[in-house]
Formats: C-alpha cells, structure tokens, sequence
C-alpha cells in the first residue's frame, strides 16, 4: 500500500460517515469507471464521494482501483521502441486518486474538473521474439524483454467529464483528466534476455 491510501481512504470514510440531512441532500456518492474504456482502453472501478455546492459546482474525491491489461499490439510504448517481433505486452497500473472541483454549466450536462491528481505506480511489460536486432548502434540476437516503470506522481489536472444521476445522491461517473503541473515521474526502463542490448547501447530504450 502506498503512502497516499490512507488519508485518501480516511478521507473517504469521513465524508461517507456525514449525515445526508445535516447537508440538505447534497452529499454524492459515484459510482465510477474511470477514464472512458472506449478511449483509454483501462476499466478501472472506483469511487467518488463529494459535496455539492451548489447547482454547478461539485467539491469531490475519487478513488480508483489498479488495474492489470493486456496490451499486445496496442501498446504506445511498445510502438515507441521502433523494434519488431512483439509477442506480448501487459501492463499494471496503479491506484489513482483525484481530489478537486467539477463545473457543470446547467443540470446533466458534461463537467470540467479542476483538481489534484495521484497515480501509483505503473509497470509494462513487453516481450518480443528471437531474432537478429541492431538496437544502439550493436548487434543482438534473442528473445528480447522491455520493462518500462513509471513511479508515483502527484500534479494538478485538467479534465472532462460526465455523472448519469442514478437517482437521489447516487451517480455512475466518468471522465478523462490531463496532469498540467507537478511531479510527473520519468520512465524506468530494463531490457532483459539474450537478445537485450549491452553498454551504451542499452541507452537506446
């Protein structure tokens, strides 16, 4: 468990413990998927509890699950490498948490939202077959792995969403958020095998 779940997971039994009547009914509970799947292709269950203060401005936490895909070949980072011979390419993502502000000019329309993001830490992956290879400048030949780690990050983020009211405080959410400023962690990466490219060349990934 990462640093940031507890207070994330305090914070969200506090505001589930209020009383509904003590906020005239606005307290909200949503349920969620995360970023559209259609679009980000990670179906990620979570949770939204927030408050709503007034008819276009909703003050709110999120939590998301991690989630484990199988890529294949509609990996960008796998793409990324310039190497053929892909075999297969998983990916684990971390829990995910946005804590911020959602604006939403008139009542069931789309909502902006405005707040800070937390990502765990996400891992890929990608495996590809033996054969001959130039990577960096030196020749390889072998089954080749590229693991790719990206750490946990903190920032603020921008995004764009939907709540399909369930009837009274409860909703099914959605959305898709932008990281604008703050800690987006570089990439991590080790290749492995027979066919992993050695010295400097290594630098090529």
């Amino acid at each position: 468990m990462n640093r940031l779940s507890a207070p994330l997971a305090l914070l969200t039994l506090l505001a589930l413990a209020a009383p509904a009547r003590a906020a005239d009914g606005r307290w909200q509970l949503g349920l969620s998927f995360g970023e559209i799947p259609v679009l980000a292709g990670s179906f990620k269950p979570g949770i939204t509890v927030g408050y709503r203060l007034d008819d276009t401005l909703f003050l709110g936490l999120e939590l998301q699950a991690a989630d484990h895909l199988q890529r294949d070949g509609s990996s960008f980072n796998a793409r990324n490498t310039g190497l053929d011979g892909l075999v297969s390419s998983t990916e684990r993502t971390g829990m995910r948490a946005f804590l911020g502000l959602r604006y939403r000019p008139w009542r069931d329309a789309p909502h902006l939202a405005l707040g800070l993001v937390m990502n765990g830490e996400d891992r890929e992956v990608m495996d590809f077959d033996a054969r001959p290879r130039v990577i960096g400048g030196a020749s390889a030949d072998g089954a080749l792995r590229i693991v790719q780690t990206r750490g946990r990050g903190v920032g603020l983020a921008v995004g764009l969403g939907y709540a399909l009211s369930l009837g009274g405080p409860v909703s099914l959410d959605t959305g898709l958020a932008m990281a604008l400023l703050g800690d987006v962690p570089t990439p991590r990466v080790k290749s492995a095998g027979a066919g992993a490219p050695e010295g400097k060349a290594a630098d090529a990934f």
